[in-house]
């Protein structure tokens, strides 16, 4: 008996240090992975346009942020977010009829790897960003032109 209490003790011990090292709480998102209201929107991990992924994350992050800060956009019905070509880009903007801010700007780079153009990658992308901004902020109601999207 005095052999199992030990061994019972370094059991119970290292179950404790699991828990408080977190390895059995929720995971953590993706360092690539861009998210607003609690949708995942992409994960941008191409340097591009002279940026690289990190800055551009960053980059995208605060353009969400002040999308979210504008205070225009509250309580607006005609808030949207819209694609649209930029040579070889891609752009995904958020705003309403008296402007828009740049969220997005989707390169070649971003769609390598895949079967879509920087278009068509940025159309997949959208209704997403679109569907975040409407929990992140319930009180608008964030469309696409040209676009039906139940949320």
């Amino acid at each position: 008996m005095h052999v199992i209490r030990p061994f019972a003790g370094a059991v119970s011990l290292l179950i404790g240090g699991v828990l408080l090292l977190g390895l059995g709480g929720p995971a953590l998102a993706d360092a690539s992975s861009i998210s607003v209201g609690g949708v995942w929107v992409c994960n941008i991990t191409q340097d591009a346009s002279g940026f690289t992924a990190a800055e551009r994350i960053v980059q995208v992050r605060q353009r969400i942020t002040e999308v979210l800060s504008t205070n225009r956009f509250r309580d607006n019905p005609n808030v949207f977010v819209r694609v649209r070509a930029a040579g070889h880009d891609a752009l995904i903007s958020a705003g309403d009829p008296v402007g828009q801010i740049l969220v997005f700007t989707v390169t070649p780079q971003d769609a390598a790897g895949t079967s879509l153009t920087p278009v068509q990658l940025a159309d997949q992308w959208a209704p997403r960003l679109a569907q975040g901004l409407a929990k992140a902020m319930p009180s608008s109601r964030w469309n696409i032109p040209g676009h039906v999207y139940l949320f």
